[in-house]
C-alpha cells in the first residue's frame, strides 16, 4: 500500500511541463535526514521503481532519482501500519510553472441526486372563473376571444338581470332606513347573485339603480375560456369566462415510485428546459401528491416556478434534478480524487512545496463535490487534479483577449439610460454577494437571474466591444455563485465577478458609480476585490488588512507594460488609424 502512495506522489512531480526545464525535487522523511542515517539501520528504495532496494542512500541506477527511506527498524517494522510516509518536495520556482491548484477539504451540505422530468401546467391558485348566478343577458362585452389580456380592475362585461334590479332597490331602501341588519341582509343577497364588492360600493355611493351591472377582472391575466357574445342569454350556473395568471406556473414532476419516499416539501431542485437552452431555474418542492399512477408507477410532485417573462408555457417539458438526503459532509472537488488499483487517493499539500499522497474513501457525489473519509480532515489543503490538462477553450479565449486592445475603449461606449440600468445589475449582483458573505446568509439563486438576462438583452448591440468580455465573465461568475454550496465558492465567485466589472466601473462609467457611492476594495493578502457602498470597510474574505482602490488608479492592463506589449503585437508597417472597431 505504501508503494502505491509513493508512486502516485512521484508521478505528480514528474508530470511537469517540458517547457519549464527539468523539475527540481527532493524527498523528505519527517524526523530523519539521509546524512543522519547509519548504514544498515535503514533500507532505501526508488519511488518510481519500488522493486529496487539499497542499504545506503543514493541515486536510483535506473532513473537517477534520489532514493527514499523504506524502513528504520527491520523488515517487520517496514510492514507495519506505523511506518512513516514519504513527502515529496518541489522547489518554489518549479512549483510556479506547474499550474498546481490547491483547494481545501470542506464541510459542505449536499445529498444524492434524483433525476426526473416534468410538465409545465397552469397554477390553479392564480385562476379566476366567473359564472352566472342568475338568469341574465350580456350587454357591454369587452373581452371577445381566448388570449385577450386583462388587468386587475378592467371592465369585462355588463349583465342585465331583473333580480339584480329588484335587489338593488331593496338595498337603497335599506340604506335610507338606516337599519344595519336589513342593509347586511340585502347586501348578502346581492353578493349571492354575484355582484362584486366594487360594484356594491359604487351603488352605495351613487344611490341609483344600475340597469346593467358591471363585472371587473379580479387579477391580471389572460382569457383562457369564453363563450359569450353581446346580447346573448345565459342561464344560472353558466360559466362566463376563465382568467389565468401565468406570472407563476406549476411544474408537475413524475417521480419513480422507488425514489418518491426521498422527496418531501422544501427539498431543492434544479430545473432545465430542453426548449430554452441555457436557462436554469432553482426551486423547491411545494407539494407531494399522496397517490401513485398504477400505469406508470410514478408519483406526482409539484414545484412553483416564476414566469415573469412568459417563456414557460403550459405543456412544455422540463428536466428536474432533486437533491435529497442533504446533510453536512466532508467533501473535496471531484477532480482531486486519484484512482489506482481500486483504491482512492488525494495528494495533500503540506506547505513549503511539500506534497504527500493520502488514502481516502469516497461517498456521494453532488455536482463538483465528492464526499470523502479517511486520512483527510476539514481544512486540509489538497491538490486538485487536472492542472496539466490543456484547456482549449481558455486558449481560444486568450486569443480573442489579445484583440481586445484594438477595440473601442469602454470610456467611449455610448449607453442610454435603460442600457446603463441593465449593466448596473452586474454591480447589484456583486453588492448582493458581498452582503450574503458579511451578513452570513445563503445566496438565493433567483435573485441573480436578472443579471444573467442582461447579456441576452445587450449582446446584439455590444457583442463586438470590450463590454462583451465584461458581460461574459460576469455571467459566468454569477452562474458559479448560483451553484455555490460553500462560502469559499461564493467568495471565489464574488472575486471573479468584481474582476469582470472593475474595468467598466473604473473606465466605462466612473462618475456614474461615484454618484452612487460605490466603493472598490481589495484584500491586501489575497488581492481579491469586492464592491460595497461607501462607509466602513467590510472585508468578505477574512479579517486581513484591505485598501480602497481609487477609480483614477490605472488598472493592471492599462499600465506601461500592457501598452508596450500591445505595441509589440501591432505590425510596425501598419498606418495609424482612428480608435474604433477593427475587423
Amino acid at each position: 500500500m505504501k508503494y502505491h502512495r509513493l508512486v502516485i506522489a512521484a508521478f505528480l512531480v514528474m508530470l511537469l511541463p517540458l517547457s519549464s526545464g527539468l523539475p527540481t525535487y527532493a524527498t523528505e522523511t519527517p524526523g530523519s535526514q539521509p546524512s543522519d542515517a547509519k548504514k544498515g539501520d535503514v533500507k532505501w528504495t526508488c519511488p518510481m521503481h519500488p522493486h529496487y532496494i539499497a542499504s545506503e542512500f543514493g541515486a536510483c541506477p535506473i532513473c537517477g532519482m534520489d532514493l527514499v527511506k523504506l524502513e528504520s527498524d527491520g523488515a517487520a517494522e517496514a510492514a507495519s501500519e506505523g511506518q512513516q510516509r514519504t513527502a515529496i518536495v518541489v522547489a518554489p520556482e518549479t512549483l510556479q510553472t506547474m499550474g498546481v491548484r490547491i483547494a481545501k477539504a470542506e464541510q459542505t451540505s449536499f445529498g444524492r441526486i434524483v433525476r426526473s422530468f416534468g410538465r409545465i401546467s397552469e397554477n390553479e391558485r392564480l385562476q379566476t372563473e366567473m359564472s352566472a348566478r342568475t338568469e341574465a343577458w350580456i350587454e357591454d362585452l369587452r373581452i371577445r376571444a381566448i388570449g385577450d389580456a386583462v388587468r386587475k380592475g378592467d371592465l369585462l362585461f355588463t349583465l342585465y338581470a331583473p333580480e339584480f334590479i329588484v335587489s338593488q332597490r331593496d338595498y337603497l331602501e335599506a340604506l335610507s332606513g338606516q337599519s344595519r341588519t336589513r342593509i347586511q341582509s340585502v347586501e348578502t343577497r346581492l353578493k349571492a347573485f354575484g355582484m362584486q364588492e366594487r360594484t356594491i360600493a359604487e351603488l352605495r355611493h351613487s344611490r341609483e339603480v344600475m340597469e346593467f351591472v358591471p363585472f371587473y377582472a379580479d387579477r391580471d391575466g389572460t382569457v383562457t375560456m369564453i363563450d359569450l357574445r353581446p346580447g346573448s342569454y345565459v342561464k344560472r350556473g353558466t360559466i362566463l369566462t376563465r382568467i389565468q395568471d401565468y406570472s407563476q406556473v406549476w411544474l408537475m414532476v413524475s417521480v419513480s415510485e422507488k425514489d418518491l419516499s426521498f422527496i418531501e416539501p422544501g427539498i431543492p431542485a434544479r430545473v432545465t428546459f430542453p426548449n430554452i437552452p441555457g436557462r436554469e431555474v432553482f426551486a423547491k418542492v411545494e407539494y407531494v401528491y399522496p397517490t401513485i399512477d398504477p400505469a406508470t408507477r410514478t408519483g406526482q410532485v409539484r414545484l412553483v416556478l416564476d414566469n415573469k417573462d412568459g417563456q414557460l408555457r403550459p405543456g412544455a417539458y422540463a428536466d428536474v434534478a432533486f437533491e435529497v438526503g442533504t446533510e453536512q459532509r466532508l467533501a473535496v472537488p471531484s477532480e482531486a480524487i486519484l484512482k489506482s488499483g481500486g483504491a482512492r487517493y488525494v495528494v495533500a499539500s503540506l506547505g513549503g512545496g511539500r506534497f504527500e499522497p493520502r488514502t481516502v474513501t469516497t461517498g456521494l457525489i453532488s455536482g463538483r463535490w465528492t464526499e470523502i473519509g479517511g486520512e483527510i480532515e476539514a481544512g486540509d489543503d489538497i491538490v486538485v487534479s487536472g492542472q496539466f490538462l490543456i484547456d482549449s477553450e481558455s486558449a481560444l479565449r486568450e486569443s480573442f483577449r489579445k484583440l481586445e486592445r484594438l477595440q473601442l475603449p469602454l470610456s467611449l461606449l455610448k449607453l442610454d439610460s435603460a442600457q446603463f440600468a441593465m449593466v448596473d445589475h452586474f454591480v447589484d449582483a456583486a453588492l448582493y454577494l458581498h452582503e450574503t458573505l458579511t451578513d452570513g446568509y445563503q445566496v438565493e439563486p433567483k435573485f441573480l437571474d436578472p443579471a444573467i438576462e442582461v447579456k441576452t438583452l445587450l449582446w446584439p448591440a455590444f457583442q463586438h466591444t470590450r463590454l462583451a468580455f465584461v458581460m461574459e465573465d460576469a455571467v459566468k461568475a454569477i452562474r458559479d455563485a448560483q451553484a455555490a454550496k460553500t462560502d469559499s465558492e461564493v467568495k471565489a465567485a464574488l472575486a471573479t465577478l468584481v474582476d469582470a466589472v472593475a474595468p467598466w466601473i473604473r473606465e466605462g462609467a466612473p462618475d456614474h458609480y461615484r454618484e452612487k457611492k460605490i466603493a472598490l476594495w481589495k484584500d491586501d493578502g489575497s488581492a481579491r476585490m469586492w464592491l460595497q457602498l461607501e462607509g466602513r470597510e467590510l472585508n468578505p474574505y477574512g479579517k486581513g488588512s484591505s485598501s480602497m482602490i481609487s477609480y483614477s488608479q490605472p488598472a493592471p492592463e492599462e499600465g506601461a507594460a500592457s501598452a508596450n506589449a500591445a505595441a509589440e503585437e501591432m505590425p510596425s508597417t501598419k498606418p495609424k488609424t482612428m480608435p474604433g472597431h477593427q475587423h
